[in-house]
């Protein structure tokens, strides 16, 4: 059994963390080993000249971190799961795996980029004319693209007019013009899931519009808690992600559905349905939009099921006069969305690519998660066969900053689930993103990693006192 010479990490910021990146540096290097016993904490004061509570300081940010386990009468031991964060496969030779972002993968066999450059180079055959995307458009889109808007959402919200079709730069630009509209015709408060995306919260901050959360269980967000706060509170609107929820995974069923817009009529509510991942289910459900086209706002981006690069999201407004006046709001915030990257959206939908390049997407993440089959407990996660992320839950008594920061020194990269918070967090989870990693032998290691870590907190929790 190693005994280990107390000593501080050179040029940490102050002693007690340079006494804890000193034991991870040895773990890291194998130099000590689980089991490995570490001297008393009175000796370790001894020797480094420092204060005990300094030391007594530094051994629980050790345990925190999952380096030592303390066993009460026996002393203080290196974690028997430590090697579990540096494991010999060596994850990312010190740059880090990012599971944190929510890109879609690009499948290798898709190349977007040359998908993108085509579409451009054939938008106009007479190469003489200039292209009229080299223009300024109208703010709510030409007319060519709100129609080919309307074809692509015609599956979803059959019978669609273009008149109530316009064309976003982004879900969020959407997300922001609508609620600002909102909030100008009387909108004070609006009711989202407990974990929403955080885009949500900042708008709602800067339009000074209250949020209230409502609670969730597998199947997205719990009827009977929504007319709850819709009769506690003065709530004005609903914003829900129907289909694979970002951050959770959750999609509404239909019956479920039909409650909420019963609810929604009883208190004349708006519903903002914010849907970019309608198109990776394979059973279609009805939309809010058609089950309550008179109250609401349906959002659909091409950056979450092709690429961020396409900043085109379609607004579908309830009605004309709702749709004048949102292409005025947006007109403030941004006068129009990229013209190229909308010609492409236009051009991939008349020629049918859209649907070929979406099933890409889609089977490129149902093999990644399967990926995270092979490797989680059904019990550890919310997923989606064709979903770009997952949700990870944690067992009672460990807290999503912590696990986030123990990802991120073993180099991966994920977002805990108090960034998605709206009004409490009674569920501690990290969401993992699926997109980013380029090939899977990265992925499975971060993946596998991850799971460990759970596996370290769990055990963890038995042993410290």
């Amino acid at each position: 059994m190693t005994i280990w010479t107390p000593r501080i990490q050179p040029n940490s910021r102050v002693k007690y963390v340079g006494i804890v990146e000193a034991i991870e540096a040895d773990i890291k290097e194998r130099l000590l080993k689980p089991g490995d016993k570490l001297p008393a904490q009175r000796y370790i004061a001894d020797a480094l000249n420092i204060d005990l509570t300094t030391v007594t300081r530094a051994i629980n940010e050790a345990a925190k971190r999952g380096l030592v386990e303390t066993q009460p009468g026996s002393g203080c031991f290196v974690a028997q799961t430590a090697f579990s964060h540096y494991n010999s496969m060596r994850l990312t030779a010190g740059k880090k795996l990012d599971l944190s972002m929510n890109n879609p993968p690009n499948p290798a066999e898709l190349e977007l980029e040359k998908e993108i450059a085509l579409a451009l180079s054939s938008l106009n055959d007479k190469h003489s004319i200039p292209l009229k995307q080299l223009s300024y458009q109208e703010t709510a889109g030409n007319p060519d693209d709100r129609a080919a808007g309307m074809a692509w959402l015609s599956d979803k919200i059959p019978d669609l007019q273009s008149d109530l079709v316009l064309i976003a730069s982004g879900a969020h630009s959407a997300l922001f013009s609508i609620l600002s509209h909102l909030k100008k015709v009387g909108v004070k408060a609006i009711a989202a899931p407990d974990f929403s995306y955080p885009g949500l919260r900042s708008i709602a901050d800067h339009l000074a519009i209250e949020i209230y959360g409502i609670e969730m269980d597998q199947d997205g967000i719990l009827p009977e808690d929504l007319e709850h706060l819709c009769q506690k509170y003065h709530v004005d609107a609903l914003y829900v992600v129907p289909n694979i929820d970002n951050p959770t995974t959750t999609t509404l069923p239909k019956k479920r559905r039909i409650e909420i817009v019963k609810i929604a009529k009883q208190y004349d509510l708006s519903i903002i349905e914010d849907d970019p991942y309608y198109s990776f289910l394979d059973k279609p459900i009805t939309s809010f939009y058609r089950l309550l086209p008179e109250n609401t706002w349906h959002i659909a981006t091409l950056s979450k099921c092709i690429s961020p690069a396409l900043r085109v999201a379609y607004v579908v407004c309830p009605d004309t006069n709702e749709a004048l006046a949102l292409a005025e709001e947006m007109r403030v915030s941004n006068i129009m969305a990229p013209p190229l990257m909308t010609a492409v959206a236009s051009y991939w939908i008349g020629s049918g690519r859209i649907v070929e390049i979406i099933s890409a997407v889609k089977a490129e993440n149902i093999k990644r998660q399967q990926l995270v089959s092979s490797i989680f407990s059904e019990n550890d996660i919310w997923s989606h066969p064709a979903g770009p992320h997952l949700w990870l839950k944690l067992s009672k008594g460990h807290r999503a900053l912590d696990f986030t920061e123990q990802a991120e020194r073993s180099g991966v990269s994920v977002v805990p689930s108090t960034a998605f918070v709206m009004a409490r967090s009674r569920i501690q989870a990290v969401r993992v993103s699926l997109g980013v990693a380029t090939d899977y032998d990265s992925l499975r290691t971060g993946l596998i990693l991850l799971s460990d870590l759970i596996i370290t907190s769990r055990t963890r929790s038995k042993s410290i006192v």
